[in-house]
């Protein structure tokens, strides 16, 4: 059980619930992302018809592959989500998520960094064997990415790219480092078609792993276009100029180091896994600036628990469960 001073009670209960307040810091960044837009119109626009990250799949754990298209882009984007609770053992973890992001890319290079904010509300904690007591509350995690790209030998192209994140429940620490590093080629496949593949690694203090990258890019040059590949696909149909769907599947992965008196796993760690999708309902009401509505449900996924020293404590099935989100984005 969680013990807390009488007036920390007391301010805690003059909060709204912990969902809603992630969603609060979740539109508040989306008002600044907003406000961005509005001030940046003197900028020149990107493609009106354009609804792509300049890296795409850049997220937790996801490795960003390279952009297409020869004009320096730019993005600013934010978002807010909350998850219903998920089995995990016995007992119950619903997850509510902000995050704000920015990210630019020109021919051959791409960058992209954000930071992402995490409440869980655990319930039913004594199914989990840690004596009845909350792993943890909150997470933050703040990320940075480079991609360089280029064309190799005729129509056949080349990318690499490294990422690194560093995620704690308090404090920041060595604990909480994880990176990531891949290559790979891209080959066009007729006119509409491009393929992308290759590997690489991603490791934290605790493991380290291969990581294949694998995608089949697809744009029609009118309003479908698809990305199907692993770990990021997306399928788009844009409905005209100012709206469009998209269907969407990602891994998100990360490792978080936990604070030196958290009681599970004092100067430990976690990681989490996490895939998901997601059906998007995109408005652009002006040029650069879009507005997402999505339906999500969280797929099964992983938590495990590591010591200090890096031995793992133990891991957890986390089960599915569906959830909503918001998302504002800037492009000029």
């Amino acid at each position: 059980m969680r013990h807390l001073s009488q007036n920390k009670s007391t301010w805690i209960s003059l909060l709204p619930p912990p969902p809603l307040r992630a969603w609060l810091f979740g539109i508040s960044l989306l008002a600044a992302v907003t406000v961005l837009a509005l001030l940046g119109e003197c900028c020149a626009a990107s493609d009106p018809d354009e609804l792509h990250d300049a890296t795409p799949g850049a997220s937790a754990g996801k490795p960003a592959l390279p952009p297409t298209g020869n004009s320096p882009t730019c993005n600013m984007e934010a978002e807010g989500n909350a998850l219903a609770p998920a089995d995990i053992d016995g007992a119950g973890v619903a997850v509510s998520r902000a995050s704000v992001k920015a990210a630019a890319g020109t021919e051959h290079f791409a960058w992209d960094m954000g930071y992402t904010g995490s409440h869980f509300e655990f319930s039913d904690v004594g199914h989990l064997p840690f004596g009845g007591r909350i792993p943890f509350e909150n997470l933050h995690r703040f990320e940075l990415g480079l991609t360089v790209r280029g064309g190799l030998w005729g129509t056949v192209g080349g990318f690499a790219t490294v990422r690194g994140g560093l995620g704690f429940e308090r404090d920041p620490g060595a604990s909480g480092l994880d990176g990531t590093a891949l290559a790979g080629l891209v080959v066009p496949l007729g006119r509409k078609w491009t393929v992308q593949f290759g590997g690489g690694v991603t490791g934290s203090k605790v493991e380290t792993q291969a990581v294949p990258v694998i995608g089949f890019n697809y744009e029609s040059g009118d309003r479908f276009a698809a990305k199907l590949g692993f770990p990021h696909t997306e399928i788009t149909w844009r409905g005209g100029t100012w709206w469009g769907v998209r269907l969407t599947g990602s891994i998100e992965a990360g490792s978080y180091g936990l604070a030196d008196d958290n009681p599970i796993a004092r100067k430990g760690s976690v990681a989490i896994l996490a895939p998901q999708t997601g059906l998007w309902f995109d408005l652009r009401p002006m040029d650069g600036f879009s507005a997402s509505i999505g339906a999500l449900y969280a797929l099964p996924g992983t938590m495990t628990f590591y010591r200090e020293s890096g031995s793992r404590i133990k891991r957890f099935d986390v089960g599915g469960a569906p959830g909503g989100a918001l998302r504002l984005r800037y492009e000029f």
